[in-house]
């Protein structure tokens, strides 16, 4: 056997070998794609079954949010809030978005006999607390042609209120009919 033969020996053995090798790591590359696949697949019934879970338990936190909120409805009333409209935001976290109107409003001594005879429904001694404080400083605030058009409350992880200004029910008839900044109250404080 020449050098010649040994070298196509060694050639022939050294293909064989990178084909075996090359065979080997086609399967494990397989392999490893397989499990990556069936990871993926288990991650996302996992993230399916959690995402499920989490929006059953936003639907039960929102019912138990109406419900308390239901509950705190006739002492708000009769503080001077009438509820206008509710929308009900469903996601992570759900929140129930609630407008309210001013009815009529209540001395201070008034005010305060409600939410005492009331202290045990915590919502609603909240809400009250907290329309009067915005409904105090809506009417400290002038925007030129606009007036007082309610009071939302966003019931949510964080809470938040938002005092709201519009077209005034009766329009002026004309531009000049709307007041001037320089004749406008000034807010208290």
């Amino acid at each position: 056997m020449g050098i010649f033969d040994k070298a196509k020996e060694a050639t022939s053995s050294a293909s064989a070998k990178a084909a075996e090798v090359k065979r080997d790591v086609a399967a494990k590359a397989g392999e490893i794609k397989d499990q990556a696949s069936a990871k993926a697949v288990a991650l996302k019934d996992s993230a399916a079954a959690k995402g499920n879970d989490l929006m059953e338990g936003a639907i039960a936190k929102v019912k138990e949010t109406v419900r308390d909120f239901n509950g705190a409805l006739p002492i708000v009333r009769k503080a001077g809030y009438t509820l206008s409209e509710v929308a009900v935001e469903l996601g992570i976290p759900p929140k129930v978005v609630a407008n309210f109107d001013t009815t009529h409003h209540l001395s201070e001594v008034a005010l305060q006999e409600i939410l005492e005879a009331n202290a045990e429904n915590r919502l609603a001694v909240a809400l009250i607390k907290s329309l009067h404080h915005a409904q105090r400083l809506q009417s400290g605030i002038k925007f030129v042609g606009l007036a007082a058009r309610g009071i939302s409350v966003e019931l949510g992880l964080i809470p938040t209120l938002v005092i709201k200004f519009g077209l005034p029910l009766e329009l002026p008839a004309t531009v000049h009919d709307v007041e001037p900044v320089s004749q406008l109250p000034e807010a208290s404080s």
